[in-house]
């Protein structure tokens, strides 16, 4: 006989469904009592039985609901892949070029990722400066900060200002609102201003990697070069895994004509992450050590990994047009002119690696990166690069 896992009503031993409630039979081991052949089944082998039976059914809901998404996601898929499909064929017909039509898509892509990441990253910073809020009206505080949140995702920085301004007078030992409305002025070439709230933070946190880098990027763009310097190495020794601190103390010493030490740094931040500023940095390294072969290789390899690097390409026109390969020259400043049509420099053939091409402005892409920066506008300090 066989007990039933559902009503313990006995069954013979060749059923398959309960002759009472219709359950499936399960067989189960257990010690046997009363008439010989006939097993027992203990109440917590049931409760077991019960619970994996129940854990199965809920189980094969989720995957037929699952399998039910799939197919709705794969439905709605192929019919927007028909749509796409015809759109591009009709536009071809049309006589519409589409060749780029795939780069164009991916890099929207890319940015609409970048704008979520921005968003999130803020979000994350509102709410640390939220946490360490030390006063009594979280109230009011919270509306300046939300406000200026707000202007911040906009890209409106010099309005967002304003707010930030009133929560730090509220709350000076705040040292995450501290660091952000430093950056914000940072950004809006505030400069001054900004150093006083970094001083405040650094006078707290004196080993505060990011607040260390702002200041010497800050004293480098006021033409402190040795101050700037100080806090680069600073910030060098604080985190030495740090490929923006690296590039931009050996552009810094680049120009200030130590290119012993420009290249060791330029080199380390290049290992630590692989960029297309600092391939070019090294190129305008190796172009005033008179290495042109090498310059030409990282200049190369600066305009691969961004083939939207136009100062890239217009140095790169000049060394080659040095080295008469005429037809590789055309093509370079070509290619520069197509990306920056009112660049007057590249209409004028400015010496090559001038101070302008060299400048601090060149590592922007990688300080925003390493710094991670909130929304910027077009009146930023940090222009896009």
């Amino acid at each position: 006989m066989i007990l039933c896992q559902n009503c313990t009503t006995r069954n013979p031993l060749n059923r398959e469904f309960c002759w009472k409630c219709g359950a499936k039979l399960l067989v189960a081991s257990g010690p046997a009592a009363g008439d010989v052949g006939i097993p027992v089944m203990e109440e917590h082998v049931l409760e077991r039985i019960s619970a994996i039976e129940y854990g199965l059914g809920m189980l094969t809901k989720r995957v037929d609901g699952l399998m039910d998404t799939i197919e709705r996601v794969a439905a709605s898929n192929f019919i927007d892949h028909t749509m796409i499909e015809t759109l591009t064929d009709t536009l071809e017909e049309a006589g519409i070029d589409l060749s780029r039509l795939e780069e164009e898509w991916r890099k929207r892509i890319d940015t609409r990722v970048l704008e979520t990441q921005e968003v999130d990253r803020l979000v994350n910073r509102v709410s640390r400066i939220m946490k360490a809020y030390r006063g009594k009206d979280r109230s009011q505080f919270g509306q300046w900060i939300e406000k200026a949140h707000d202007l911040l995702l906009t890209g409106e920085l010099r309005k967002s200002v304003r707010f930030l301004k009133r929560a730090i007078d509220h709350d000076p030992y705040n040292l995450e609102l501290g660091l952000l409305i430093a950056e914000v002025y940072f950004q809006t070439a505030a400069y001054q201003s900004a150093l006083v709230c970094l001083s405040r933070v650094l006078t707290a946190k004196p080993d505060n990697f990011e607040a260390t880098f702002l200041a010497g990027l800050i004293e480098q763009r006021k033409g402190k070069l040795r101050s700037a310097q100080a806090q680069f190495e600073r910030a060098v020794g604080l985190k030495k895994d740090s490929s923006a601190a690296h590039a931009t103390l050996g552009s810094l010493l680049a120009n200030a004509g130590n290119k012993k030490q420009a290249l060791k740094h330029l080199s380390t931040a290049l290992k630590l992450k692989p960029s297309a500023s600092v391939h070019y940095l090294l190129g305008a390294l190796y172009y005033n050590s008179g290495q042109h072969k090498r310059a030409i290789q990282h200049l190369t390899q600066a305009t691969e990994m961004d083939p939207n690097y136009g100062e890239a390409f217009y140095q790169l026109g000049l060394l080659c047009l040095q080295m008469k390969w005429l037809r590789k020259a055309r093509e370079c400043f070509k290619t520069a002119q197509s990306l920056n049509p009112h660049e007057k420099r590249y209409r004028k053939r400015v010496p090559s690696f001038s101070g302008e091409a060299t400048g601090p402005d060149q590592l922007n892409r990688l300080i925003r990166e390493e710094l991670r920066l909130v929304q910027y506008g077009s009146s930023s300090g940090l222009k896009r690069k």
